[in-house]
């Protein structure tokens, strides 16, 4: 009697265990990354009546009589499927496709998560929000992978250094129905004819330093023949500005300038004088200019007493061959240049290294061209040099590696994400805040990137959700429920049964 009074009590118990199990599948039903869980059962201890006995010969042997007192948890299980990928739109939001699972870290404890929903601290650092635990990888100094694995950083505020320019191409069309130039290209008046405007192009290449300082070259183009254009660089790139003030009457009193810095020079055209009236002064019919430290010009011309000067100072060449500055170039019949030219320009620069530039003027449809169009154009095709800049943005690829963008349009690889993976990933320790541990069942974790070592690969700006089926976990509380009221039945009818016992003496 009292038997099956304790096997409906234990099926009471463990239905409850079952409930519980799925009340918190469903509660964890919208969490991230969350894992169901599943409760099975097996039979508990059975009491052994009489035992079995073999066969003798003349008859069939005996099986063994045993009473069951009931059942036990026979495991819950971690059911470590895909979970959907829901998108985000947050770059620091990560999925995992695959068994693989995070790596964080506090102190020099690690701890394991599918959890991707990082973010960025205060320290740039890669973080879960729900304990702060730190997100693991390699990191990349300079460009360069870095061995260990160690807190992922991003260094906001990290400056990259400049690149000088050394090797600009150039690419565009040359009208072939512009006429030749007339005249002497280097004449400024010459240039200004009207029948001269269709038969050359001017184009400023910008290159910079080694300090990252912008400077632009100019390169001229004039058409002298049916298939022969003229090409020149004019290494006198501006480098920096200052005004003056006449002062009294600017016909009489010279105006001192300041002497430029080593390695730039003042040339006469670069000299503008103006007043707040709107008059303008820059022809050099105005004014003569004499060189010297510092350098004078005395006004030939009147203009008010307002008038104030305006001076850039321009870089000039080093190059000792005038003919690397200027050459010829001709194309075939098909529009199509004949030779591949390089040309060199070397400047000096105060306080940085010598600018030394490769100009490409490449044939072929994606260089320089002649065909008819309307206007001649050479255009900057590509240079690789570029001024300092500091992190401003990044990015994190399917690979774990995450890029940073910098201000100055040039990108570095910032760190790379690691994973782990386990033999028996429902072996982990469940410690809480989406986070696993190490048991002794689940092995060690082996680490890898992903697609590198590891088979998953990651989804940037997505989250992996629940893998909680909300129609399986119905179902199983209905027969949970069902098995508890029947065990219930079970406690009841042993209790009225004893109750029966009791009253047999009256």
């Amino acid at each position: 009697m009292l038997r099956s009074l304790f096997a409906g009590v234990s099926g009471l118990r463990n239905h409850q265990v079952r409930m519980d199990v799925i009340g918190n599948n469903i509660a964890n039903v919208n969490t991230v990354a969350f894992k169901a869980g599943r409760v099975t059962f097996k039979e508990g201890f059975a009491q052994l009546l009489q035992g079995a006995s073999r066969p003798p010969g003349d008859q069939g042997g005996i099986n063994p009589i045993q009473i069951g007192l009931g059942m036990q948890i026979g495991s819950i299980d971690q059911i470590f499927n895909q979970g959907n990928i829901e998108s985000t739109g947050l770059g620091t939001d990560l999925a995992i496709q695959g068994d693989s699972l995070f790596v964080v870290r506090k102190g020099n404890q690690s701890f394991y998560t599918r959890s991707g929903n990082f973010q960025v601290d205060a320290l740039g650092q890669l973080v879960s929000p729900t304990n702060g635990f730190v997100v693991q990888g390699r990191v990349y100094d300079n460009g360069i992978l870095q061995d260990g694995i160690q807190d992922i950083r991003l260094p906001f505020g990290q400056k990259v250094s400049a690149k000088p320019t050394s090797e600009v191409t150039l690419a565009g069309n040359l009208n072939a129905s512009a006429p030749n130039f007339q005249g002497d290209f280097n004449d400024p008046l010459d240039r200004a004819l009207p029948i001269n405007e269709r038969a050359w192009t001017e184009t400023q290449i910008a290159v910079y330093d080694s300090q990252g300082t912008k400077h632009d070259v100019k390169i001229q183009m004039w058409k002298t023949g049916a298939n022969e254009w003229q090409w020149q660089l004019d290494p006198m790139t501006s480098a920096t500005r200052q005004s003056f003030e006449t002062g009294a009457d600017p016909t009489t009193n010279p105006a001192l300038l300041s002497a430029p810095p080593a390695g730039y020079e003042i040339l006469p055209a670069n000299v503008r004088v103006t007043s707040p009236t709107g008059a303008s002064y820059e022809s050099p019919a105005a004014w003569s200019f004499s060189a010297g430290p510092p350098p004078q010009i005395d006004f030939t011309a009147s203009m008010p007493a307002d008038a104030a000067i305006e001076v850039s100072y321009f870089m000039s060449p080093t190059s000792a061959d005038p003919g690397v500055n200027t050459g010829t170039f001709t194309f075939d019949p098909t529009g199509i240049m004949t030779t591949n030219i390089t040309a060199g320009i070397d400047f000096a620069v105060p306080g940085a290294n010598p600018v030394q530039v490769n100009v490409k003027l490449n044939g072929g449809v994606n260089g320089l061209t002649q065909f008819a169009s309307t206007s001649s154009t050479a255009v900057l095709r590509d240079q690789d040099g570029y001024t300092a800049g500091s992190l401003q943005n990044f990015s994190i690829d399917r690979f774990g590696l995450i890029t940073g963008f910098f201000t100055n349009g040039t990108t570095s690889p910032l760190g790379k994400i690691v994973l782990a993976d386990f033999n028996n990933p429902a072996g982990l320790l469940r410690v809480g805040d989406n986070m696993y541990q190490e048991s002794a069942n689940s092995g060690s974790g082996v680490l890898g990137f992903a697609l590198e070592g590891s088979q998953s690969q990651l989804t940037s700006g997505a989250l992996e959700m629940s893998n909680v089926d909300l129609a399986q976990e119905f179902t199983s509380m209905i027969v949970a429920q069902r098995g508890f009221q029947a065990n219930g039945k079970v406690v009841s009818t042993a209790d009225e049964m004893l109750q029966e016992l009791m009253g047999i003496k009256r």
